[in-house]
């Protein structure tokens, strides 16, 4: 299970979701704890915290039966 920091962007027109440029971001975490961690960091590190918001996200395995 893997989870996954999305940063999502206020826009006049509406949000986009995008991940963070970092590249431990994109590999995504092992636990919540360290994704936790690293949403913190994030958020300390970012210049315009009234532009941007962060979510993590958990991978899930999705089987689809008919």
């Amino acid at each position: 299970m893997k989870y996954f920091i999305l940063s999502k962007y206020k826009y006049i027109r509406g949000y986009e979701h995008d991940m963070p440029a970092n590249e431990r971001c994109k590999n995504g975490f092992d636990d919540l704890e360290t994704a936790e961690k690293a949403l913190a960091a994030l958020k300390v590190l970012n210049h315009r915290p009234d532009m941007v918001s962060y979510i993590i996200v958990k991978e899930v395995d999705a089987w689809f039966t008919k």
